[in-house]
């Protein structure tokens, strides 16, 4: 069956049954805007439908990733203390995603780019001049929660899987897939990806009882020194020089939309009166808070 006729059946199918899967997506304003959305989500349901018929196990997805992340981390320079650090608060919000088989590693490379990705199979990458930005554990949490929920959503593999499936690739041509992995990254995720893993990040942020306002001041904050001169880029081998040269900026890939700063901040609302915690001094000191938490930290929404 050709992509193209899988991709028509799909979209009758949703014709069809649409009701069912329009249920669980973030809420949207009913306008112009909306309706091109709803286009962009038949045609993007389309080919989720036949990604489903070609989907990858746990193990094999989890492979892939590592196998492209040893590549990175090959090319590049990482920074253990930085690493220790983020796995453990990575871990602790990992724990919250919905995909239980997959085992998440978290990497740390020195290079000023102000970005983070994430691979298939539980790969998350941030470079220190992101890191560098921050002022809170919570704003850490959050972008780790949003790059998470890009792989418990299967946002990755299945971009993986569309381009596999238009080339005849397999999981073993890892030279060609590294290639799709650079273009995926300059191309970045669709609006709805996006939005999906910025509600799915905070969710699984506030879950581990960090601030969620922290991702929001961070994106207002990257949002109003993204117009700065950047500094010199490392040139980096493979699907890393592309992320390194390309990704200098987060939102090159991950874009600062009106829209998406609204979201959040309904959700943030939604949650008022709960007690979360900020973690100053944890991310001054590189102590995840599930190692030692300080009093003056906690807030209430």
């Amino acid at each position: 069956m050709s992509h193209r006729f899988s991709a028509l059946l799909a979209a009758l199918l949703l014709a069809a049954g649409g009701a069912l899967t329009w249920t669980a997506r973030p809420d949207r304003d009913v306008n112009m805007s909306a309706v091109g959305e709803l286009w962009a989500d038949i045609f993007r349901d389309a080919d989720s439908f036949g990604l489903q018929l070609t989907r990858v196990s746990a193990r094999e997805e989890m492979d892939l990733g590592r196998r492209i992340a040893a590549r990175i981390v090959r090319a590049n320079t990482t920074v253990p203390m930085w690493e220790v650090y983020v796995n453990t608060v990575g871990q602790s919000v990992a724990r919250h995603a919905g995909r239980k088989d997959i085992r998440y590693e978290f990497h740390v490379i020195a290079a000023p780019a102000r970005n983070a990705f994430s691979l298939p199979g539980g790969q998350i990458f941030l470079y220190t001049g992101l890191l560098e930005q921050m002022k809170t554990e919570a704003e850490l949490a959050g972008v780790l929660g949003h790059e998470i929920a890009h792989v418990d959503r299967r946002h990755c593999i299945e971009r993986f899987q569309y381009r596999m499936r238009l080339r005849k690739l397999g999981l073993d041509d890892i030279g060609p897939l590294v290639q799709i992995g650079r273009s995926l990254l300059t191309v970045g995720y669709s609006q709805y990806q996006e939005l999906e893993a910025d509600s799915e990040g905070l969710r699984m942020s506030l879950a581990e009882g960090y601030d969620p306002n922290g991702v929001i001041d961070l994106f207002a904050r990257l949002f109003a020194g993204s117009g700065r001169p950047r500094d010199p880029r490392t040139p980096l081998e493979e699907m890393a020089r592309m992320a390194g040269s390309v990704l200098t900026d987060y939102f090159r890939s991950h874009p600062p939309t009106a829209e998406r700063m609204r979201r959040l901040t309904a959700l943030v609302r939604s949650h008022s009166g709960i007690r979360v915690y900020r973690g100053v001094e944890n991310l001054r000191g590189k102590v995840a808070r599930q190692r030692k938490e300080f009093p003056g930290e906690f807030i209430r929404l």
